[in-house]
């Protein structure tokens, strides 16, 4: 930890006087050439607020930070926010991430161990909702710390809401193209307005995009790694009256990958696949949406009702040829590359319910509060046809998970002098979970059955107190009690063994912070630090032994704690150039570890996927074109990330490396059109997002995507 303090404090002091600091950098937009700061608030708490009142750590990403035309939009969430990882197997529906330390230990168990909880609008989805569509979004709001109280199950380690532009009768009309390197493309158009002037406006996206493979696979030639996006949005918003407010909003996306998460890191080649197919997944989301809001004098009521249907499919080889050769204790000949044999068919279709009715004081109140409930329901399934050289994964599998949550919250901030307010809420919920699962084992046997229930009635909450010593600088310290949902497995592994697959428990957790937010400058500059300690119950783990070759998982409940710092800035140093940036520390440890026979962790061990250091810089300049003899501005901006080693497994067999990322762009607006170049990962080191040890020279990897480079051009009218 110290060797971690002392580059911190030197990154701080640097990081104060180059950019003196803010909780989230500031919503940029470019007006005649020239950047304005503009003021941000945040819904992240269902409630509208500065984020610089709020006692919590709080990123925005809003403006040129908004990661909306990328690839890769999970991972991009992650580059300008401290103390959030990303984790990937390389398909869709696997993405994860990591806060603080609080994150899956190893895989998410079913589609609700999202330990991290991520919403659209204020409405939660699923672990296989992210990560989102990031269409023709505002903001990203990442709250740290459990978030339980208004967004419920599974907002452990804290929350990530996507915030989108809806239709507000603004005349909007926008098109962007793409081409760049390793074939990339992409094409999009936004328009919005008044249908029916100050009564019915109306705003639609539609994306698509792509970008070609970039890891040879060795065995049937092509390259792995290949995405195709496309997405539309829209919605339409009815103000019959001053006081009343109806949004319709729907979206529809399909994520098109290839690759998987085998590839030896051993290899001479590396990256290189072994597959003996192209491994394939692909993930189609739809969603609708009603919001109907009604104000009163004292306060608003609002009703949010939603449905989404989330279908996946996936193909992938079980046994990479170049990781089974070195592991396999029996080389067979031929079999690692018969591309008949060893292949997992997964199809997956989960459907989410979500009702919610709240009431909010009016926004002029001197006391804050919102109160209300929700009903929350998932109902998925899983058919996996399965033919593999493990015993612990062959046969066709077919399960059943169907997910009730019904809850009522409270939360209130209510001030105490002009400067000292307290806060507080609770959320009382009650989860239930029907199981059922049938196995058919691939060679002569009898089928497998089992039902099962479970149920839980739990209470999560938060309590904090800030006081404001100046106008601009405020402190605070909060403590909060988070859930994350217990279940059923969605793999089934203990069916091809004719055993009962046992629930794992749900994981709770509680938090403690301090904080300090400030501006200065006449709000041009801010600074922001938070202090953090999380003691987490009853993590979830996924682990595995290698059994004569073959692949054996197994779950559990480990108890593990964390904390740090965060450190996160902004500042506008002139009216064309401002620069941000951010700073988090994490340390973590398994602790009170239980012996087992398949025990592979002990105490002090690292939680997996947490970086130890994370690092985010960022800077945007405009130049006026006259300057070098051209109309309109020249504009450049670069962002790096720095991401620390991170454990790979609960077991800490080895670590994924550190990596550095350097994006940059630069580009010439006149009046409403604007062409740029860009590169992405300009370094060209690839992250490495997901490992397992399958022997000590022996490592499965997934990683990021290399090297792009392109160009660009919108016009908006």
């Amino acid at each position: 930890m110290r060797r971690h303090v002392r580059a911190s404090v030197l990154f701080g002091v640097s990081l104060t006087a180059l950019v003196t600091a803010t909780t989230a950098p500031a919503q940029e937009a470019e007006q005649d050439g020239e950047i304005a700061l503009d003021e941000i608030a945040v819904f992240g708490r269902k409630r509208i607020e500065d984020p610089q009142r709020a006692p919590v750590s709080i990123s925005v990403l809003g403006g040129a930070s908004v990661p909306s035309l990328s690839s890769d939009p999970g991972a991009d969430i992650t580059r300008d926010t401290p103390n959030l990882s990303f984790g990937s197997v390389g398909m869709t529906g696997q993405d994860f991430l990591n806060m603080r330390g609080v994150g899956p230990l190893g895989l998410p168990l079913n589609s609700l161990d999202n330990t991290v909880g991520v919403a659209v609008d204020g409405v939660p989805t699923t672990a296989y909702g992210y990560p989102p569509s990031l269409l023709d979004v505002r903001q990203v709001e990442v709250l740290r710390g459990p978030q339980g109280t208004t967004f419920g199950r599974n907002a452990l380690g804290g929350m990530v809401n996507v915030v989108t532009n809806e239709a507000d009768g603004t005349p909007t009309f926008r098109v962007t193209g793409e081409v760049g390197s390793d074939g990339h493309r992409l094409a999009e158009a936004v328009a919005g307005g008044w249908i029916v002037p100050d009564r019915v406006a109306g705003r639609i996206a539609a994306r698509a995009s792509g970008i070609d493979g970039d890891v040879p696979n060795r065995i049937v030639g092509g390259k792995e790694g290949e995405a195709k996006i496309g997405a539309v949005r829209g919605s339409l918003r009815f103000t019959p009256g001053d006081d009343l407010t109806v949004t319709f909003g729907g979206s529809y996306d399909e994520d098109k990958r290839t690759g998987g998460f085998s590839l030896l890191l051993e290899h001479p080649k590396y990256p290189a696949s072994g597959s003996d197919i192209i491994p394939w997944s692909e993930r189609r989301r739809g969603d609708l949406s009603l919001k109907v809001e009604k104000r009163f004098e004292a306060f608003t009521v609002t009703s949010t009702t939603s449905f989404q249907d989330m279908r996946l499919r996936s193909r992938y080889d079980y046994s990479d040829t170049f990781l089974m050769d070195l592991i396999s204790p029996i080389p067979i000949q031929g079999f690692w590359t018969n591309p008949d044999a060893d292949k997992v068919d997964t199809r997956e279709h989960e459907k989410v319910f979500n009702q919610e009715i709240r009431f909010n004081s009016a926004e002029d109140s001197w006391l804050t509060w919102v109160v209300g409930g929700a009903y929350f329901r998932s109902d998925y399934n899983q058919k996996r046809v399965a033919r593999t050289y493990s015993p612990y994964a062959n046969g066709d599998f077919d399960t059943d998970i169907v997910s009730d949550t019904w809850a009522g919250f409270a939360d209130v901030t209510v001030p105490v002098t002009d400067r000292l307010k307290i806060s507080g809420g609770l959320r009382l919920a009650h989860d239930r979970q029907n199981f059922r699962t049938d196995y058919m084992p691939a060679v002569d046997g009898a089928p497998f059955r089992q039902r099962d229930r479970i149920s839980d009635t739990y209470l999560t909450g938060r309590a904090a107190v800030s006081y404001d010593w100046t106008d601009n600088w405020m402190t605070y310290a909060s403590v909060a009690h988070g859930y994350a949902s217990g279940g059923f497995e969605k793999a089934t592994i203990s069916s091809p063994l004719y055993q009962q697959n046992e629930p794992f428990k749900p994981s709770t957790g509680w938090t403690y912070e301090i904080g300090s937010k400030s501006e200065f400058l006449d709000g041009k500059a801010k600074l922001n630090a938070s202090l953090f300690y999380n003691d987490v119950s009853d993590g979830q783990i996924i682990s595995y032994l290698i059994d004569g070759g073959a692949l054996q998982y197994f779950f559990a409940n480990q108890n593990y704690d964390s904390y740090g710092f965060e450190l996160e800035g902004s500042a506008q140093l002139s009216e064309r150039f401002t620069v941000r940036g951010g700073l988090g520390v994490t340390e973590s440890e398994l602790k009170n570890v239980k012996k087992t026979p398949t025990t592979t962790y002990k105490n002090g061990n690292e939680v997996p996927n947490t970086p130890n250091v994370t690092v985010t810089l960022g800077a945007q300049y405009v130049l006026p074109g006259v300057a070098i003899g051209l109309p309109g501005d020249v504009f450049a901006r670069a962002d790096y990330q720095y991401v620390g080693k991170r454990a790979a497994d609960v077991a800490n067999s080895f670590d994924l490396k550190a990596y550095h990322l350097v994006n940059a762009r630069l580009g010439w607006t006149i009046d409403k059109f604007q062409v740029y170049g860009f590169a992405n990962n300009l370094l060209d080191k690839r992250p490495q997002l997901f490992g397992a040890t399958y022997a000590a020279n022996a490592h499965a990897m997934a990683v990021g995507r290399g090297r792009v480079i392109g160009l660009g051009s919108t016009y908006a009218w």
